[in-house]
């Protein structure tokens, strides 16, 4: 597909991301998907999407598309603690078919020559068993200069972020189960089977059963395990971004760690 002058969508693909009507992307606060409302954000800039890889120690946030499709890719090392890159990239319009969504990605000086094209890989979640569990955005493939291969997505997701040494994921089944699962970076990545289009990778550490409360200002998220709490706190949506986990043990607090990039979702 020939790259677009300005970020054109068709209007499945409006749907998924949550565009405007004329197709351009007004770089949202919150970003509205079919079954949920969005914040991702890397420090206080909101974002697309966070693609934790499973394919390379790498974790990617992807800015929103100007009205040019102009997008800045930031891509945080997991080897490296704390060493970033960044690139621009043009994100060309949305090549669909067969339930897949493709957005290529070009940037001045940069070609594919000899591996698989730089896209941003998505699909329809209309054809997804329990559609309305896909709750953050559906992205599950990126290639880029930067980096390759899968992104971890499941359903039910209600964060997933990362600081400089692991991830972290909270997902919420529609019941009402909590489930808080770390990945460490300095573990490997063991891939699991999931249902569909869904993937990850065996946590680090993984708690069922916790409780969710809410202020005016934050969203928060405990677990109990072995001793220790674990507390979730993100902002809600309409509030300064800021998500954060503390980890306590005897109502001592052990250490807390302030997410750089996360995705938040709330049902609609």
């Amino acid at each position: 597909m020939t790259e677009r002058p300005q970020f054109l969508l068709s209007v499945a693909a409006c749907l998924t991301l949550g565009l405007t009507q004329s197709g351009l992307a007004a770089g949202p606060t919150v970003q509205t998907l079919p079954n949920s409302s969005v914040v991702t954000t890397l420090g206080s800039t909101p974002g697309w999407f966070v693609c934790d890889s499973l394919s390379g120690p790498t974790v990617s946030v992807m800015g929103w598309p100007d009205a040019r499709g102009l997008s800045r890719l930031t891509t945080y090392s997991k080897a490296n603690a704390g060493q970033f890159v960044y690139r621009d990239y043009r994100v060309g319009g949305a090549d669909v078919g067969a339930g897949q969504i493709h957005y290529p990605l070009s940037a001045r000086g940069l070609n594919a020559i000899g591996r698989v094209p730089n896209a941003v890989g998505s699909f329809n979640t209309g054809a997804l068993g329990q559609p309305e569990q896909a709750l953050t955005p559906n992205i599950v493939t990126l290639d880029s200069g930067e980096t390759t291969g899968d992104c971890r997505w499941t359903l039910n997701t209600r964060l997933l972020g990362f600081d400089a040494r692991r991830s972290f994921m909270v997902t919420e089944m529609p019941g009402g189960q909590l489930r808080y699962q770390t990945f460490d970076f300095a573990d490997p990545v063991r891939p699991v089977q999931l249902d569909g289009v869904q993937r990850s990778s065996v946590p680090s550490l993984s708690i069922v059963g916790g409780r969710r409360t809410l202020s005016s200002t934050l969203e928060t998220f405990t677990f109990q395990n072995a001793g220790y709490t674990y507390t979730v706190r993100v902002a809600r949506q309409g509030q300064p971004a800021g998500a954060s986990v503390t980890v306590s043990r005897g109502g001592q607090t052990v250490q807390t760690e302030t997410l750089t990039g996360y995705t938040y979702a709330v049902r609609r």
